[in-house]
């Protein structure tokens, strides 16, 4: 399945994620949007998926996020930005 940045994200309670348009997102998939997006080299994506589909969570505690928002503030936390 093809990530949709315009989907609502995941946030870890079962009520929230059962909503229509809330999508489940896999490493595999981050990882693939990255490198189509040129966002990072492969040699930061990989471990950059890794990690962000480890914290996913942490990223969208209330469940308003979409999966574009999780994926670029994350982005800017992993840059340094804040």
């Amino acid at each position: 399945m093809k990530l949709n940045p315009d989907a609502l994200a995941e946030c870890g309670d079962d009520e929230l994620d059962s909503r229509d348009g809330v999508q489940e997102v896999t490493e595999d998939m981050i990882l693939d949007y990255l490198l189509k997006a040129e966002e990072l080299p492969l040699e930061s994506a990989k471990p950059f998926a890794a990690w962000l589909d480890y914290n996913w969570y942490t990223w969208n505690e209330n469940g308003e996020n979409t999966v574009g928002q999780v994926i670029n503030g994350a982005l800017k936390h992993w840059r340094g930005y804040k």
